[in-house]
Parts: C-alpha cells; structure tokens; sequence
C-alpha cells in the first residue's frame, strides 16, 4: 500500500535551529538514519522521534522532503525553542508542537504584539464626488506593522485577532489610529472610518474612547462617517441599530458597507437609515456592459433615494465604469482608477474625463 505523506512535497518557509522530527511511517527509518550518518548531521534518537540540533529550517526541510521521505508534512517535523543559555530537556515531549501550531502562536504573538504596541499604519483612499470630480472626502484603511516592519495582510490581521478573540481590542486601535493620523494630516473633508459591529457589545461603553479621541484631535462629528464592515455577518441587526443611532444621536454620519453583497432583504437595510449605502465592487466590476448588474444598482438607487442616502460606488478601475456611474447619478465613487490607498492626502484627482 502506497505511503499518502509520499505522495507530495509541500513548500515551507520557515527558519529555525532545533528541530524534534517524528518520522512518517516506520519504512521510513532506515533511509532517515542512513541520509543523516550520510550528511554528518548530529542526532539524537529518542523512544518517540529524532532530536536534530543547529540546522537551517529551510535547507533542512527541504533535504528531508527531497533525499529522506520525498514528503515531510508539517505535523511530522515538531519544533523545540530553546531560551538562550538553558539546558535541553527531552523528558516532556508536551513542549514540542508541530510547525502548523508553531507558525499559529508565531503570528498570534505578532497579532497580540501589534495591539499591545498600537502600531498601525493608516491608508488614506480618496472618495470623489462624481458631479464636480474634486475629492469628497477618504476611507481610513488600517495594515498593522510586524515587528520586522513589514506589514501583514489585513485579512490575517484580523482573522488571527478574532481567533483569539481581540477582534474588539483591534477594531478599537484601529478606529483610534486612523483619527489621529487624519488630524496628524490636517484632513478637512470627510473621514470614513471602518468598525466591526460584532466587536462592540454595549455601543455606549465600547465606542467612548473613539468619541473622545475625535474630540481630542479637533475633528467635527459632522465630518467623521462610521462605516460598517463584515456586513454580511452581521446578523443582529437590532443590536447594529442600536450602534448606528449611538453615532448619529451624537452628530456622525453612518455608511453601510458591501451594499449587493452582504444585504439580502432591502427592507432590513433601509430600516437601518444610513446616509451613506457603498456599492460592492462586484456590481460595480465591468457594470458598463454588465445587463444584470445595471439592474440592481439601479434598484439600490431607487432604494437609497427613498430614505436620502447617497451611494457610493466602489472599486472602479477604469473610466468606462466612471463613465457609467457618472450617467445614471451614482453620488460618490472610489477606487483605484482615483487613486491606491496610501499615507498622504492627495490634494486634488487628475483625470482628463472628470
């Protein structure tokens, strides 16, 4: 019967000096031994597996996927950390973990470490007014800062974060961080700033130091839209009510996000009155030739007039998309054909159609 862990070579990325290997299946031992006595590699053998010390992870890994086992699956190679200047210890095997449970707790320390230490970075893309062309205002985008200085990937972020159930300290930090870069900037259109409203429990408790933090760098609550993101996980919409009359009962504005996406029941989202109803760049992609999706933002226009809100079109790419959207009165639109996210304010949108 053929050995499945043989039968393909996974790629790993991943450094690291001590390893404790427990091997596939027995037939694998013989060939194990012989290619480590080959190699002049320094083991030790153990009742359970291999404990093989000061070896490059990737090199390693790869010589045992393609000269030992032609496969090494990350539950067989386990890792031991050892503190510098402290005695090996193989008695309780409980202390190794695979590379899947390392590489977990590696980015649960980074995710942990990034709330601890505030550092996020705040994007800025522009939203332009589709009738004069000139910039209505910016959706703050948060990348959190690893301590290497790379950023990591927003959805892992904030993946990892609700795993360990800090989905809340993160959404927190971030909404804090996007305010203060924005007044660091001297903004003076409007702020979209992005919340989760599965994050915060009692909108009048969680949402203080938000408010306070807007009120300690001077922006105007007419000048800030709390826009709701993870739509269509949203399934309490009583409790996100709740959230959304917190904002507007204190002067802020209110955007609903992945409008065509998240929302099934138009009822349900007019109900929650938002002044602003962002359009999922999925109707939006190619909608100057899409017949269906012309439709239903047609219908999401009729909708939004209903109860004086403005939609804003996202992910628009190219001018025939602006072209359309400017044709049926579409209020407000971003995307990458305006400008990528980045840390400074554009001062003004160059484009010969505007």
């Amino acid at each position: 019967m053929p050995c499945k862990r043989c039968e393909s070579i996974p790629i790993f990325d991943y450094h690291v000096q001590d390893y404790y290997i427990t091997l596939p299946t027995d037939h694998h031992v013989e060939g194990f031994e012989k290619s480590l006595a080959k190699k002049g590699l320094m083991f030790e053998k153990m009742e359970e597996g291999y404990f093989i010390e000061k070896l490059e992870g990737d090199d390693f890994i790869s010589y045992l996927a393609t000269s030992v086992f032609n496969s090494v699956e990350k539950k067989d190679v386990r890792i031991l950390k050892i503190p510098h200047g402290k005695s090996l210890s193989f008695c309780d095997l409980k202390n190794y973990r695979s590379l899947e449970e390392w590489e977990r707790l590696e980015a649960n320390e980074e995710v942990l470490s990034i709330i601890q230490e505030k550092r996020i970075r705040t994007l800025f893309q522009p939203i332009i007014e589709v009738e004069t062309g000139e910039i209505y205002g910016y959706e703050a985008l948060s990348r959190g800062i690893q301590r290497d200085g790379l950023l990591m990937n927003p959805g892992k972020l904030f993946s990892e974060a609700k795993a360990m159930d800090l989905l809340f300290n993160l959404d927190k930090v971030c909404r804090e961080a996007s305010i203060r870069a924005a007044a660091k900037l001297s903004l003076t259109k409007k702020l979209f700033i992005n919340f989760i409203p599965t994050a915060i429990y009692e909108p009048s408790l969680c949402l203080q130091s938000t408010a306070k933090t807007l009120s300690e760098m001077g922006l105007s609550p007419d000048q800030v839209v709390f826009e709701v993101v993870e739509s269509e996980r949203v399934d309490d919409f009583l409790h996100l009510n709740r959230i959304l009359d917190y904002y507007r009962s204190r002067g802020y504005s209110t955007a609903l996000d992945d409008i065509g996406s998240g929302y099934s029941n138009i009822e349900t989202l007019l109900n929650l009155k938002p002044n602003y109803m962002k359009i999922d760049m999925d109707v939006i992609r190619n909608i100057h030739e899409n017949l269906k999706n012309q439709t239903v933002l047609s219908e999401f226009i009729v909708n939004a007039r209903r109860i004086g809100a403005k939609i804003l079109a996202e992910g628009i790419e190219c001018q025939e998309e602006y072209e359309y959207l400017k044709s049926v009165g579409v209020d407000l639109c971003q995307g990458y054909y305006f400008g990528k996210p980045q840390e400074d304010l554009l001062e003004n949108i160059v484009l010969t159609n505007l």
